[in-house]
């Protein structure tokens, strides 16, 4: 009875109903504000967490990455520091090598060369390391590092960086540094693939010639008699890490084998130039550009030419000879600014 009058009593007043409407909006304001407090509250929370979670995650991934480098260096010109490492990813994550800096400990300078992480190495491979993955890093035009002052001779330590920040030291491969020193002081500057080696068949059109089954060719220790280019692939060893040029020269002989040594079977075929698409650039005088052999860096050499800078002539068969023959290399050149000469006896051949 008492509710009732009550109720009776507030609904009959217009004052009294406006205190009950008043207080039920500012109870669902407070308890809108709670909840949006609330809510709010999780939301950064859960922020939070997520932020830490994945800054742990980087944190330990960073002391998971593990990255060796061994290999070796090479200062082919002066103020340039050439760099050739096989990189080890010897951790269960995967590493982006980004950045290389070299020390000249000799000279107290430095340098560095923060666009390895874009650009393709030497070697086509990229920079990116996956778990159990080993690359080799190659220096070429676009990843040497400027070092003021540097020159052969100098001291060096150099680190590679990784994209989590981590430095990797190079490990000086003593292993490349006996291969060096048995090429370039025994041997020679120069080394062949042996693996390498190709034959060509060579076509004729419209006045040019164009070596077929371009690029890869065809495994050269069984050559046709007919028609016919060679490719080796050189790599420049030279100790002081200088660049040799071969001139037109260079060129590659071949010696059949023969009961009268007083009249020995010969043929040869000059150093050539070659295009992207195969074909044989003109060999007229003064068209034949020098080839570069950059230190570490394996290239393509070529060899189709009759005449050393003659006219445009190419040698494109052996000269009547078959059976066995001995393939030498004869190099001819510069080794930086000096002169360079070198002979290399590599490969039998047998043509049919």
């Amino acid at each position: 009875m008492w509710l009732r009058k009550s109720v009776e009593k507030l609904t009959g007043s217009s004052r009294g109903f406006s205190s009950v409407i008043g207080t039920i909006f500012m109870v669902l304001l407070v308890v809108t504000s709670i909840a949006g407090v609330f809510l709010s509250t999780l939301y950064q929370n859960t922020l939070y967490n997520y932020a830490v979670r994945g800054q742990n995650q980087q944190e330990l991934d960073a002391r998971n990455e593990n990255v060796v480098a061994n290999g070796n260096y090479s200062v082919p010109s002066p103020g340039k520091v050439s760099v050739i490492a096989n990189l080890t990813n010897a951790g269960p994550v995967t590493a982006q090598i980004v950045n290389v800096w070299v020390f000249d400990t000799s000279r107290q300078t430095y340098g560095f060369n923060n666009s390895v992480g874009s650009k393709p190495w030497a070697n086509y491979s990229w920079s990116t390391l996956k778990a159990g993955q080993v690359l080799k890093f190659t220096s070429n035009n676009a990843t040497k590092v400027t070092v003021p002052n540097a020159v052969s001779g100098d001291s060096f330590s150099i680190w590679f960086v990784t994209a989590r920040g981590n430095t990797v030291p190079l490990t000086k491969s003593q292993s490349q540094g006996v291969i060096v020193a048995q090429v370039s002081q025994g041997i020679g500057s120069v080394a062949m693939d042996f693996n390498s080696f190709v034959y060509y068949n060579v076509s004729y059109v419209s006045g040019k010639y164009r070596l077929q089954v371009w690029p890869n060719g065809k495994e050269g220790f069984y050559a046709p008699q007919e028609n016919i280019a060679f490719r080796v692939i050189l790599t420049n060893f030279d100790q002081n890490g200088r660049t040799i040029t071969l001139s037109s020269h260079s060129a590659l002989w071949i010696i059949f084998k023969t009961n009268l040594p007083q009249q020995p079977r010969s043929g040869w075929w000059h150093i050539v130039n070659i295009n992207g698409t195969g074909w044989i650039s003109s060999q007229t005088r003064g068209s034949f550009s020098d080839v570069s052999l950059p230190y570490g860096q394996p290239i393509m050499v070529y060899f189709a030419s009759e005449n050393d800078l003659g006219t445009d002539n190419f040698k494109l068969s052996s000269p009547g000879w078959n059976g066995p023959a001995a393939v030498n290399l004869m190099l001819f050149g510069k080794i930086g600014v000096s002169t360079f000469g070198q002979n290399i006896p590599f490969v039998s051949v047998y043509i049919t």
